[in-house]
């Protein structure tokens, strides 16, 4: 039986050496998307039901819950190194399923080269650690498939991995489906039921959501060529994709990456665990599933391609929560991790006497990823700065009620830059800290283009607050209270009385000088019945899937028992 321990302790070792600083010390890691408060209150929108998009459905309701109990500074953290620990893990015990001969340093290299890579890099940078843990549930979504694929009676670990990737992200959740499919079908029509049958039940939490949003107006115009891949450096585009890189947002790159002789380097890398996957069991599946993840992320890109997608988002908007076909390319890290680890193995099996200079060789793919990418050690190299928030944060949170409605000041889109955090872009963090609903500007200010907003109130909010009494106009639009996060902007505040004024925040309450109108948005009984029964089903589904594994585990501790074993 393969000893767990060295690959325990490689994938501690990289998880460590990317996530040391924040490991070490207090306070949050507040960049691009990653937004972690202290307590996030409970609001129905973390369940879909306000007819947004469900871009973090249902994972802001697990969140919320869990920080009524746990500070967010430690589920961040939690969050992160779970993540990291279980796709190095995972990434180990699939390749030894695949390869049971694979010594401990053929999997390191399957360990590095899935959890330190230019996809890992970017996606933490851009703050989306959900859809980072995502990619990181993969290894066991193959592993679930190979089970399914062996014996279709073993559907338990389908159904528990499927749910638990949807709840990271709706793309995750498309990923993990693929995943599925490609590495589990055949030509057994049962199959093929079960399998749409566990994606559709797992995906219900984010597809009823967003199949019955009825509160925003969706744009794509322009947004697929807006976040297509981006070429790193003069080795082009396809080299970025290539060699897991190529996001569009080049102001996070580290400098290695604009290189073209790293990107190359990092190519031959690619190239050497593809060719590895020639003694991986089926390995023609895995290279079309690579090859898949490759061409969606390219999809924008070539000629025709965004034009496409825009035509089939203009009568399905909901494509619109896709539209980083970037994020697709993580299934393609996961087919060169399997590769890397055959081809240690392949070169390893060359050694001989005479030929021991090809130790060499093998150490060169086990570390090859960190020595192409050293910016992702110890925080990204000091791009991720701890910060925690001032105390006045907590002090506007218990002035707002659950019911009140806030607009957040400057208007100038989702993203702040505040002093405590370094003046680093973040998503602003007061629709999470704050109870109530709490309106911002959610235009996504792009280099080519802006994505207007999608909440029509946001639309209404504008045109109060460029109104002669934008007050008078946000009270009868049913907001009472105006944060202002100072230091970014000069703004024009509505008149109503300062209620609150320090550590970077000033609270007004516009109630001081009129009525406020009620204008607490509900979803409709059929909507909510829609929405709870998609919860229901993805629940249903884990518990169900969760038992499965239960049972199936103890039947075969009891067959080993009746056997003397």
């Amino acid at each position: 039986m393969r000893r767990p321990g060295p690959d325990l302790l490689v994938t501690l070792g990289v998880t460590l050496v990317i996530l040391g600083p924040l490991l070490l010390g207090g306070g949050f890691w507040l960049v691009g998307d990653m937004v972690f408060v202290p307590h996030q209150p409970w609001k129905s929108a973390w369940l879909g039901l306000d007819g947004s998009l469900p871009r973090a459905v249902p994972m802001d309701a697990l969140i919320s819950l869990v920080t009524q109990v746990v500070p967010g500074s430690i589920v961040q953290r939690l969050l992160l190194f779970g993540g990291l620990l279980a796709g190095g893990l995972g990434i180990a015990r699939l390749v030894t399923r695949l390869r049971p001969e694979l010594p401990w340093y053929a999997r390191a290299a399957a360990i590095t080269l899935c959890c330190w890579n230019p996809w890992v890099y970017e996606r933490l940078l851009i703050g989306q650690w959900a859809i980072l843990l995502g990619y990181l549930l993969l290894p066991w979504v193959a592993l679930a498939a190979l089970r399914l694929r062996a014996d279709r009676r073993d559907w338990g670990p389908a159904a528990v991995v499927l749910v638990a990737s949807s709840v990271c992200s709706p793309s995750s959740g498309v990923m993990a489906v693929g995943v599925l499919a490609v590495l589990a079908l055949g030509r057994d029509a049962v199959r093929w039921l079960q399998v749409a049958v566990l994606a559709l039940g797992a995906n219900l939490t984010w597809l009823v959501p967003a199949l019955t949003a009825d509160a925003v107006h969706v744009s794509v115009d322009g947004v697929f060529a807006g976040f297509a891949a981006r070429a790193e450096s003069t080795a082009g585009t396809a080299a970025s994709v290539l060699s897991l890189g190529g996001i569009w947002k080049t102001s996070i790159l580290p400098a290695e990456r604009t290189s073209a002789l790293l990107v190359l380097l990092s190519c031959v890398l690619s190239g050497v665990a593809l060719a590895g996957l020639r003694r991986v069991s089926d390995g023609g599946r895995w290279l079309l599933l690579g090859a898949i993840s490759v061409a969606l992320a390219l999809l924008p890109v070539v000629p025709g391609g965004a034009d496409l997608l825009q035509t089939i988002g203009d009568h399905v908007p909901g494509l619109a929560l896709l539209r980083d076909s970037h994020r697709f390319l993580a299934p393609f890290g996961l087919v060169l991790a399997v590769g890397a680890a055959s081809a240690v193995a392949e070169i390893r099996a060359q050694v001989r006497p005479g030929r021991q200079a090809l130790w060499s060789a093998v150490a060169l793919v086990v570390v090859a990823p960190l020595m192409l990418l050293p910016s992702l050690a110890w925080g990204a190299l000091g791009e991720l700065q701890r910060s925690s928030y001032p105390q006045a944060w907590d002090e506007v949170a218990d002035r707002i009620g659950a019911h009140d409605t806030t607009v957040v000041l400057p208007w100038a889109g989702l993203y702040r830059g505040f002093d405590w955090n370094h003046r680093r872009a973040v998503l602003d963090p007061a629709p999470r800290s704050l109870p109530g609903t709490v309106l911002i500007d959610d235009r996504v200010l792009l280099r080519d283009v802006i994505v207007p907003p999608e909440d029509p109130r946001v639309v209404a909010v504008a045109a109060a607050l460029a109104a002669p009494d934008p007050g008078a106009r946000l009270r009868a639009l049913g907001v009472r209270w105006v944060l202002v996060e100072q230091g970014m902007a000069d703004v024009v505040v509505p008149v109503g009385a300062v209620v609150y004024d320090g550590g970077g925040l000033t609270l007004v309450d516009l109630a001081a000088n009129g009525p406020v109108d009620r204008a607490h948005q509900e979803a409709g009984p059929e909507r909510q019945l829609l929405v709870s029964i998609g919860h229901s089903s993805a629940i249903l589904l884990l518990l169900l899937g969760a038992a499965w594994i239960l049972r199936s585990g103890s039947n075969e501790h009891h067959n080993h028992e009746s056997h003397g074993e």
